[in-house]
């Protein structure tokens, strides 16, 4: 009976672990990312609604009504709506996510009294948080526009497609008044009139020196200049046709000659 008790205990334990219940979703690095929650079902009307939400090791965000708490890792980038949470709906916002922020979060609903408080698990998520991976093509005189996605990249290297090493071709703050250097705009850097030489990976890096993103590029001719030459082309053979004399008037014209020598 002692063992039936311990085992009946030990499941209740399990079955009450916040790592029994968990959602998995994924976000690439920059973007927004949602962590999935909902606690209509244990949400007294009576109060308004008190979520934390933290990680193993941190916390992360808490909000009762128009109070809320931003951990420090995570200042200006997470919150849970007050109008969602008032509707049951607790899912984190991350916005600007990074590659720390991957890890297995939790969330629980805070109930009680001032003087007594208790903590009522509701869901744990684990976030996954992935580079970007892409390939463009872009015509030889054309410009090649790079999203750098984030104010986290630092760097952008370059490997031309017959080399092996690499090159900085851009770095936050540094000199932008050197000839062909790139030109920011709005998370996104502008390589102006690419050449066959351009044709390679491009890598956006982050202070840790982690790849944000990875971009193949290919250097392509115009279109436009294949079908000029093409045009050309048919153009000359379309004169040279024309220059010649009509197939009915070249055979009137031997005949008449021939028969002029038989006379």
């Amino acid at each position: 009976m002692v063992l039936a008790f311990l085992m009946q205990w030990l499941l209740i334990c399990v079955g009450s672990s916040p790592l029994s219940s968990v959602v998995y979703t994924s976000s690439k690095v920059g973007l927004p990312a949602v962590l999935p929650c909902t606690v209509a079902s244990q949400l007294d009307s009576a109060h308004t609604p008190h979520i934390q939400w933290q990680t193993i090791t941190s916390s992360v965000f808490e909000r009762m009504g128009e109070e809320l708490f931003q951990g420090e890792a995570y200042r200006d980038r997470a919150d849970v709506p007050e109008e969602m949470l008032m509707r049951g709906n607790c899912s984190l916002f991350l916005w600007d996510v990074r590659f720390s922020d991957a890890g297995i979060y939790e969330c629980y609903l805070v109930v009680g009294e001032s003087s007594f408080k208790n903590r009522i698990f509701i869901q744990s998520v684990q976030l996954a948080v992935v580079d970007h991976k892409t390939i463009k093509s872009v015509e030889t005189g054309a410009d090649l526009i790079l999203d750098l996605y984030t104010h986290q990249a630092e760097q952008v290297i370059f490997q031309n497609r017959n080399d092996s090493s690499w090159t900085v071709l851009w770095e936050r703050g540094a000199d932008i008044g050197k000839k062909g250097y790139p030109k920011e705009s709005n998370n996104k850097l502008f390589f102006k009139r690419v050449t066959a030489s351009s044709a390679g990976t491009y890598k956006v890096l982050d202070s840790q020196g982690l790849a944000l993103s990875t971009v193949k590029v290919k250097v392509k001719e115009p279109v436009l200049a294949k079908e000029t030459e093409s045009l050309r082309i048919h153009s000359a053979l379309g004169k040279a046709t024309m220059s010649m004399p009509p197939l009915n008037f070249i055979t009137l014209f031997l005949l008449f000659h021939l028969m002029l020598q038989m006379n």
